[in-house]
């Protein structure tokens, strides 16, 4: 009896007004060319949980999103990640199997620096590793992004609907924990989108298309090239891809109150960047509901991650033989540097970051450092998501 009420309480609706998306009005993480009436607002609460190779890491996002209507034809919105979880596969307690970002690599004078990649990593989290906060108590910030979407041209008659969207996405945190925990670049971006739109009967059918530039990230890798004259520092800045994301999306009526929506969504990684291992840039696609009654509005769908890395591969790996003491304390690593006669770069080191030396002959390595094995296995796994709004427009 309860369902049957409610299917008819979302059959007898007023008129249809816009939903929100992760950002701004739209389909689920699509915006499309509505906008919100100038004086109206919305605010909700969003979940968006993704599985991101290479590293196989599962990200949760918490954020408070806001759209404000500006004028009949421009809206402003804003998204902040309050509490971001991103979980790394543990691979025998050496979590991940390479070293990741922000590296200090301590060679000997004389012996040829490695060429890149030293690893793989998910551009967006460049220093995700598994050694920051990982619970979900810990309310690890994120980013927030702020912008504008502008309509340009309603859908219908000869040609699709059209807008415009700007946003610039800055760090809520910068804390070396946070950037480890994946906050983020600890950098700022500037995103400019296309959308169009087409209205067929009960159908919305969306394409958008944006363009991401990527800033620079905080931190640095760094060689250190230690002699008996002292130690040379070389700072390796970490050169992170721009994106252009193309999508498109559908949303079918089924009525006033209740609507499908189908997206999918792919990345791309253009212009230059550091090398890295397995680069993976992610395509997802999405099935979901929006539904609302009176001013609530509620957006839900599942994520498949559709460009996985195969799980089991195994590859070379770049730094195989070197000493990684990333999970050694910071006294017993520069004893280990002291003890092998790489004293001078024994001060270098900087904490809380990831170390990888050489294999220092008749020096007992401290208590958590491992030698690099020749190969590593990718871990991809679990490649299912889940997208949700729910807010209030008033």
């Amino acid at each position: 009896m309860s369902a049957l009420l409610l299917v008819a309480l979302l059959a007898s609706a007023p008129a249809e007004e816009p939903s929100p998306a992760l950002l701004g009005t739209g389909l689920l993480t699509l915006p499309d060319t509505r906008t919100l009436p100038p004086g109206r607002f919305a605010v909700a609460t969003t979940l968006d949980n993704r599985d991101r190779d290479p590293l196989g890491i599962d990200v949760f996002d918490y954020s408070i999103a806001f759209t404000a209507g500006v004028t009949p034809r421009i809206e402003a919105y804003a998204r902040g990640v309050y509490s971001r979880v991103v979980v790394v596969p543990d691979v025998s307690g050496t979590s991940p199997a390479l070293p990741p970002p922000p590296l200090d690599l301590v060679l000997p004078r004389g012996v040829p620096i490695p060429a890149r990649p030293y690893y793989p990593i998910y551009a967006p989290m460049p220093y995700a590793n598994g050694r920051g906060d990982q619970r979900f108590s810990d309310l690890v910030p994120g980013d927030i992004v702020v912008g504008l979407k502008a309509r340009l041209r309603e859908p219908g008659g000869s040609g699709p609907g059209l807008a415009a969207s700007a946003d610039f996405r800055g760090p809520l945190t910068k804390r070396l924990g946070a950037l480890q925990s994946g906050s983020g670049t600890g950098g700022f971006d500037v995103s400019l989108r296309l959308t169009s739109e087409w209205r067929v009967g009960r159908f919305d059918v969306v394409a958008s298309g944006a363009f991401t530039c990527v800033g620079p990230p905080l931190i640095a890798d760094r060689i250190l090239i230690a002699g008996s004259d002292g130690t040379t520092a070389i700072a390796e800045p970490l050169r992170l891809p721009h994106r252009v994301e193309i999508g498109a999306g559908v949303r079918r009526s089924l009525s006033r109150r209740l609507a499908v929506v189908a997206e999918t969504v792919a990345t791309l990684e253009v212009s230059g960047r550091t090398r890295t291992l397995d680069a993976a840039p992610p395509l997802d696609l999405i099935l979901g509901l929006q539904t609302r009654i009176a001013g609530a509005r509620l957006t839900a769908g599942l994520l498949r991650h559709g460009r996985s890395l195969r799980t089991g591969d195994v590859h070379a790996a770049p730094l195989a033989g070197l000493v990684d003491l990333s999970r050694a304390s910071e006294l017993d690593a520069r004893q280990y540097l002291r003890s092998g006669g790489l004293e001078s770069a024994a001060s270098y080191l900087r904490p809380g970051i990831q170390w990888v030396v050489p294999v220092l002959p008749g020096v007992a390595m401290p208590p958590g450092a491992r030698v690099i094995p020749n190969t590593y296995t990718i871990r991809s796994e679990h490649q299912t998501g889940l997208v949700l709004s729910l807010g209030w427009v008033f």
